[in-house]
């Protein structure tokens, strides 16, 4: 396991907390905007930790135990954190019922979120500059996420608050979004010691395969493709509150 300093492994979980803090916040908004029961209300909340907590915990152990530091085994072991949440995430965006649930929010609170992506190219580049990871992992080198980061607030101010720009224009960035999340995606895992390993350059991208980087395939990059997702979702079909 590289050695991580602690004040960038503790920047992190802050974030990754963080960001299961603000699903538990919109869960909680939307069942009082949707006038629920206050038993509703309390199971939504509840089933939205225990579900997060279970995640969290279960890659935790994952990541702690060195299961996935098999190079050699294929398909890749990591795939045991990545697939599920996408798995998850494909379940919540057909059920009628999550979109019923997410109603009341403005497409603002799918869009200012994604701001927290200038932390993590931040916490990126800081382990670039520790040699934890290699160069082409941050902006430094293929990894343009930190734009979208950037934007966030200027195209949920001017799309949704102030509305002065169409919104074609946060539909446009969503998909930019995407196809920046999806590049990083492909970069990580190309520049990963398997076999199949394009980028050759030192050090290899092993940062995922351990606690607490795990959450970075199995939370931060599923959350991050969830608001683009529920976002484009809503702005094809009209909803352009």
């Amino acid at each position: 396991m590289p050695y991580i300093p602690l004040h960038i492994s503790a920047l992190f979980i802050a974030l990754v907390f963080g960001i299961a803090f603000l699903i538990i916040i919109a869960v909680q908004v939307c069942g009082r905007r949707l006038e629920l029961s206050f038993e509703e209300q309390r199971n939504n909340i509840w089933a939205t930790i225990c579900v997060l907590l279970v995640w969290l915990m279960f890659t935790l152990i994952i990541g702690i135990s060195g299961y996935l530091t098999d190079f050699t085994a294929l398909p890749p072991k990591i795939l045991l954190v990545i697939v599920p949440p996408f798995l998850f995430m494909l379940l919540i965006l057909t059920s009628k019922q999550f979109h019923q649930l997410c109603a009341p929010l403005d497409n603002f609170w799918f869009i200012y979120p994604q701001s927290f992506r200038i932390l993590m190219e931040f916490i990126l580049w800081l382990l670039y500059r520790y040699h934890i990871i290699p160069v082409q992992m941050t902006f430094e080198g293929r990894n343009f996420d930190i734009i979208i980061g950037l934007t966030a607030p200027i195209v949920a101010y001017y799309c949704f608050n102030r509305k002065t720009w169409s919104p074609k224009v946060a539909l446009v960035w969503n998909f930019i979004g995407l196809a920046l999340l999806i590049n990083v995606m492909v970069v990580a895992f190309l520049s990963t010691p398997y076999p199949f390993r394009h980028f050759m350059n030192e050090p290899a991208n092993t940062l995922p395969f351990y606690f607490p980087f795990v959450w970075l395939p199995s939370v931060v990059v599923p959350f991050a493709l969830l608001l683009h997702a529920i976002s484009i979702r809503r702005l094809i079909i009209g909803d352009n509150r």
